[in-house]
């Protein structure tokens, strides 16, 4: 079955690309919106890239086993792409066994600063559109451009809501998947969040005010977990994960 979703109050058929994990696709009923932007925060080692990884083999699979028979386009921006985990997923996957996927439609360029990332969104991303059916776009991560520009300058908001407003539109048709991968930083006031919550996305309110779907990442000693912290379509839910050689699977 085609992963859509009908909404009937707008009369739109919404289309989700699959995780590669059943129980994550129940969790976020069908698996990443191909809708306005996803953001996947949390500290270093907690997952992020291994699931934006697994999409890039999902996007790759047929329509009716929730894919979108189309490439992937991987930004990297504060260090080199992780090629010897993605050859471990393709060699060990359920996904890579079942349909025939591989690394040769995963385009993979490197930005280091606010004007790298600004033209390749702008230019490089729309040429390879183009040229190839790209089903996935991921940034990773959007926070180093901008980490090491002088926060008090005004250049750095104008920047962000620039790539913002572009990312929204790359993906304008839903035949775009747009994940950014966001580093966190410490939460001064719980309250403003939850009192339970000690980290935020980095970047700020500029930043969050592009930002259609949200899903934080973390541990707990040596427990991986993840929690929905904004999406249209869902609540808050927590769920636990792994991430083992064949790709994330979540724990039920």
């Amino acid at each position: 079955m085609e992963h859509l979703l009908v909404t009937e109050a707008v009369g739109k058929r919404e289309r989700f690309l699959t995780t590669g994990c059943s129980n994550l696709d129940a969790i976020l009923k069908g698996g990443i919106p191909c809708r306005g932007v996803t953001q996947f925060y949390g500290a270093a080692g907690t997952g992020k890239t291994q699931l934006a990884l697994q999409l890039c083999l999902t996007v790759q699979s047929p329509v009716s086993a929730g894919g979108l028979e189309a490439g992937a386009i991987y930004i990297c921006t504060e260090a080199t792409f992780p090629s010897r985990r993605l050859q471990q997923l393709i060699e060990n996957s359920e996904i890579a066994k079942t349909h025939s996927v591989s690394g040769d439609v995963i385009f993979v360029d490197h930005t280091s600063t606010i004007d790298e990332l600004e033209y390749c969104l702008h230019h490089k991303v729309p040429a390879l559109m183009n040229a190839h059916k790209i089903g996935l776009l991921i940034v990773d991560s959007i926070a180093a451009p901008y980490r090491v520009e002088d926060w008090e300058d005004p250049s750095r908001g104008k920047s962000l809501r620039k790539v913002g407003r572009q990312l929204h539109e790359l993906c304008k048709n839903s035949d775009l998947c747009v994940i950014c991968l966001n580093q966190v930083s410490a939460v001064i006031d719980r309250n403003i969040i939850s009192d339970d919550v000690d980290e935020q996305p980095a970047l700020g309110l500029t930043w969050s005010s592009m930002i259609t779907s949200s899903i934080r990442f973390y541990r707990r000693v040596s427990t991986r977990y993840a929690c929905i912290m904004l999406a249209s379509h869902l609540p808050r839910i927590i769920f636990n994960f792994e991430v083992s050689g064949s790709g994330v699977r979540v724990i039920k």
